[in-house]
């Protein structure tokens, strides 16, 4: 008897031990998140970018959201490849999620980007930005159209400030001046608050900032904006034309914020992050942000397939731009 009443507590305790284990996986999951997540931001300090990330990080990490500490680590380099390496190397557990943008689409079709478009998944879209091109108020241009006469003048001489190579800036720099048959330089930076600032300091004659971004400067009388890239004006510029009312019509591709993760990540940590980004909309903070950003409309996606074509759409479009304009 005492042989076998041995084994039967074995096996009972083996049993329960195989179950605690086969359900510590999903306990596991069910409590994301346990630790501190991290957010990638793939920009530099200072941009209008970068503040987007300070915000979005200080929402999450709030009681009812993910109510842990989400951490902004700022990556700008290499035109989207430092930030998107480093979250390929991450586990897909939802404690490293990428800011990603328009940018991207353009980013991901450059032989210096590393990684491959399956290693991410588009998880939200969250708002679109509207920039301007502007100038220090001690250069000759009053106008866009001095601009394009300058650019006309002497082609290929004229120096527009702007993100990085590949950038949705990048992108809006080329397009307006070639629709006004005009041709004109791009400077790269690791952000555009690092354009606007060469900008002010008179290093480069024209810039592209968002509207939020050049507001300040405009008020201060440092900046001229010259024109807004939008199809309409703005209220923070009402007397600033867009392209199409000066005569230049073509397809304007705007800005968008949003967020990314590694392929692989499980369904329900997707869950909880996109239910905590809708909640970021709805939040007073995200309210005030609007209120005091200009730039910013509400855009808001989180659909997984509507995402997909969406950027599978965006990554082609860029294609065909960035090959008809020297770039690839």
């Amino acid at each position: 008897m005492q042989p076998g009443g041995t084994k039967m507590k074995f096996g009972a305790f083996a049993s329960a031990l195989l179950l605690f284990s086969g359900a510590a996986p999903a306990h596991a999951q069910d409590a994301y998140p346990q630790k501190p997540v991290e957010l990638v931001c793939s920009t530099s300090p200072g941009s209008t970018a970068a503040q987007w990330c300070q915000l979005v990080a200080q929402v999450l990490a709030q009681d009812g959201m993910l109510g842990v500490p989400v951490n902004v680590a700022y990556k700008g380099a290499g035109s989207g490849n430092e930030a998107a390496v480093y979250v390929r190397g991450k586990p897909a557990d939802g404690y490293t999620i990428l800011h990603a943008n328009a940018s991207w689409s353009g980013y991901m079709n450059l032989p210096t980007f590393e990684p491959s478009v399956e290693d991410f998944e588009y998880l939200a879209r969250i708002e679109k930005f509207i920039y301007a091109l502007g100038t220090h108020t001690a250069m000759p241009y009053q106008t866009f159209g001095d601009a394009v006469a300058a650019a006309k003048e002497k082609p290929g001489t004229l120096a527009v400030a702007g993100n990085k190579i590949g950038s949705i800036h990048h992108k809006h720099i080329l397009s307006v001046f070639k629709a006004a048959d005009a041709e004109a330089v791009h400077i790269p930076y690791e952000g555009s608050g690092d354009a606007v600032r060469d900008v002010l300091g008179q290093h480069v004659p024209l810039g592209l900032g968002s509207i939020g971004q050049l507001q300040p400067h405009v008020e201060a009388g440092n900046i001229r904006p010259l024109v807004v890239l939008n199809e309409e004006r703005v209220a923070a510029f009402p007397d600033v034309p867009t392209p199409a009312e000066l005569g230049y019509d073509y397809p304007i591709s705007h800005q968008w914020q949003g967020i990314f993760l590694r392929a692989g990540t499980p369904e329900d940590i997707k869950g909880k992050l996109r239910d905590a980004l809708t909640k970021l909309m709805d939040s007073p903070e995200y309210a005030e942000y609007l209120k005091n950003s200009p730039h910013v409309e509400k855009n808001f996606e989180t659909d997984p397939a509507v995402l997909k074509q969406s950027l599978e759409d965006e990554i082609s479009d860029y294609r065909e731009f960035m090959q008809a304009n020297g770039i690839l």
